[in-house]
């Protein structure tokens, strides 16, 4: 079958949808990616047929907009950011869209562009597959992770999260979604759901990591999206560079540290702090500079070494503890190390995947825009402490007894497509 791939956004957002595709690809499909700009190498590598889609989401994230995105807490102030990232690449992304997608049989998409892969899936009448990072679907166990970061107090008011959210998002999608549609000759609005095959919802996120939520056939949970290990070694990715390696082994496990794409406002001083709060606690640091310490260059000293990027899966089981953003991706690989988190969040659900560490007695969580020298050195000292040490390691025993989320995703596409 001929499956169309959106993938846009960050890397935790396009890596995950590359390895399933990759995946799928082996089970016979003809499947084409369409990442964002910045983000194509990885299918490259792997041999997919990929198409750049979209903007540059590092470009926008680093933007002096970009920047004050990421910090945002207000909902309102959020999705017009968001819509306006569209708006703004204006009906080149539309046009695009629709030519990468022409011919296909089935659109898998991610959160980020699901409004517009459901429509074009209703506009060639083709089954769509959507991959959630996060419990983004009605339920009674916790709300939506863009409205609140908790639990409400009852089923019922956590269910009320995702109304409001959706209302919320329309208003400021509905003009860019009526045009798309017009692009597309399709009526302003889309056939009540009754009306129309209902999509396959993978909810790509560890039962371990939210018990007690369940769901029916057609959002069946099934752990994060990664690369499987046949890939990684087609990517150059299966083991940890030499130098790494040996870095590594020559002292006590460190801990990582990373914010991903959030911007750091002063990078030097961002590191001076790091390495004054490590070497107050008798830690040694790996640091991942990501998008959000872009402009710190690489350097190793036996306590400190600085590197671009990590595989999460083949450095974390080296580690002693993990301080990141709270994207899912890297939330999983922590948990599933067996070691405790510190999340620093700053936007979309971060706060929720840094909440969710510390009701299961694994992690500590801190807002970004709250963190100092002396509040990183307190979340780390408390990383050391025997309970969150104990029940993290209970955790990753739980979720590596699970399967690999990308063989089961794939299996599940194949069972809703032969349907």
């Amino acid at each position: 079958m001929r499956i169309a791939v959106l993938a846009l956004g960050s890397r935790g957002d396009v890596h995950p949808l590359t390895a399933l595709a990759a995946e799928l690809a082996r089970h016979g499909h003809e499947v084409r990616v369409g990442a964002s700009l910045n983000l194509v190498d990885l299918p490259r590598q792997l041999g997919l047929d990929v198409v750049p889609v979209g903007w540059d989401q590092q470009s926008m994230m680093q933007s002096e907009r970009g920047r004050e995105w990421v910090t945002m807490s207000n909902l309102d102030s959020f999705l017009q950011f968001t819509i306006e990232a569209y708006r703004d690449y204006g009906r080149q992304f539309g046009d695009e869209a629709i030519t990468f997608t022409a011919g296909c049989e089935a659109i898998v998409c991610a959160v980020v562009s699901e409004q517009w892969a459901a429509t074009l899936a209703e506009a060639y009448d083709v089954p769509l597959v959507a991959y959630d990072l996060t419990p983004a679907r009605p339920n009674d166990v916790v709300p939506h992770p863009l409205v609140a970061a908790d639990p409400l107090p009852t089923a019922a008011a956590n269910r009320a999260t995702y109304l409001h959210y959706t209302r919320r998002a329309w208003r400021y999608r509905r003009d860019l979604m009526f045009q798309f549609r017009r692009q597309l000759g399709l009526p302003p609005m889309p056939p009540p759901p009754r009306q129309q095959r209902r999509p396959l919802e993978l909810q790509g996120y560890s039962p371990t990591l939210v018990p007690g939520l369940t769901w029916d056939a057609y959002r069946p949970i099934v752990g994060d999206l990664r690369l499987t290990p046949a890939d990684l070694h087609r990517a150059g990715m299966s083991t940890l560079d030499p130098e790494l390696a040996r870095w590594l082994a020559a002292g006590e496990p460190p801990a990582l540290l990373t914010f991903g794409s959030t911007h750091v406002p002063d990078p030097a001083a961002m590191m001076a702090g790091i390495g004054r709060a490590c070497r107050s606690l008798g830690v040694r640091a790996l640091v991942a500079t990501g998008w959000g310490l872009s402009g710190v260059a690489p350097s190793s000293t036996p306590q400190l070494r600085v590197v671009p990027y990590v595989d999460y899966d083949l450095v974390l089981p080296h580690c002693a503890m993990v301080v990141h953003h709270g994207s899912a991706s890297i939330t999983a690989a922590g948990v599933r190390a067996g070691i405790p988190t510190m999340v620093c969040s700053s936007y979309a659900d971060q706060p929720f995947w840094g909440r969710q560490l510390e009701r299961l007695g694994a992690g500590v969580h801190v807002r970004f825009t709250e963190l100092s020298e002396d509040v990183l050195r307190s979340g780390m000292s408390r990383l050391t402490t025997d309970p969150l040490r104990r029940r993290a390691a209970q955790l990753g025993e739980q979720i590596r007894a699970e399967p690999h989320g990308t063989l089961v995703a794939a299996d599940e596409v194949d069972k809703y497509l032969a349907a």
